[in-house]
C-alpha cells in the first residue's frame, strides 16, 4: 500500500509526504532514510488530539443547542438534556469521549483501512488498538500541520469522525 492509497481513504492530499510517513510510524518502528523517528508517531499524536478537541469543539459551539435553539441537527439531539447531561460541559465532554475517545478512534482507523498503513515495531504482528488510535491522532495531527484546519475537518468528515452534515437528519457520529 502506498502513501497515495492512504491519501485516497483520507481525502487529503499531502504537500510534506514526510508528515504522512511519520503518522504511519508506530513506537519502536523501524525508519529509514535522514529522518528518525524514536517515539514514532506519538508527536504528531499529541497535536492530533488537540486539533481533534478543537475542531469538535468548533462544531459543537456552532450546534443551535448551544444558542439556545431547540435540537434539530444529529449532533444536537444525540447529546440533549433528555440524556441526563443537563450542562453544556456535560454535553460537550459526552461527544469528546464518544467521538474522540481512542475506542472511537480504533474503530474509525481499522474500518478505513488506516490500520494496514501502519509501520509496526520489530516482532509486532498487528497494530494494538492503542497503536490505531494513536496513528487516526496522528493522521489528523499531520494534515493540521499540512494544511490547516479546514483539511482537518474534512478528512475528520472523510473518515467518520463528524456528521457529515450539522443540519442533515441522517447524519450521525460514527461511535461502533
Amino acid at each position: 500500500m502506498s502513501a497515495q492509497d492512504a491519501e485516497n481513504i483520507i481525502g487529503y492530499q499531502f504537500n510534506d509526504s514526510l508528515l504522512l510517513y511519520e503518522a504511519f510510524q508506530a513506537a519502536g518502528s523501524w525508519s529509514s532514510g535522514h529522518r528518525m523517528f524514536p517515539e514514532g508517531n506519538k508527536r504528531l499524536a499529541v497535536v492530533g488530539d488537540t486539533v481533534l478537541q478543537l475542531a469538535l469543539a468548533e462544531t459543537w459551539f456552532e450546534s443551535l443547542e448551544t444558542r439556545g435553539i431547540p435540537p434539530e441537527s444529529t449532533l444536537d439531539t444525540k447529546y440533549s438534556a433528555a440524556d441526563g447531561l443537563h450542562t453544556t460541559a456535560e454535553r460537550f465532554n459526552y461527544i469528546l469521549q464518544e467521538v474522540g475517545g481512542n475506542q472511537n478512534l480504533t474503530t474509525i482507523g481499522r474500518q478505513n483501512g488506516l490500520d494496514h498503513f501502519i509501520n509496526l515495531a520489530a516482532g509486532a504482528r498487528q497494530p494494538s488498538a492503542g497503536t490505531v488510535a494513536t496513528t487516526v491522532e496522528a493522521v489528523i495531527g499531520a494534515v493540521y500541520l499540512d494544511g490547516g484546519m479546514i483539511h482537518v475537518k474534512a478528512v475528520m468528515e472523510t473518515l467518520g469522525l463528524v456528521p457529515a452534515s450539522r443540519t442533515s437528519s441522517t447524519s450521525v457520529v460514527n461511535s461502533t
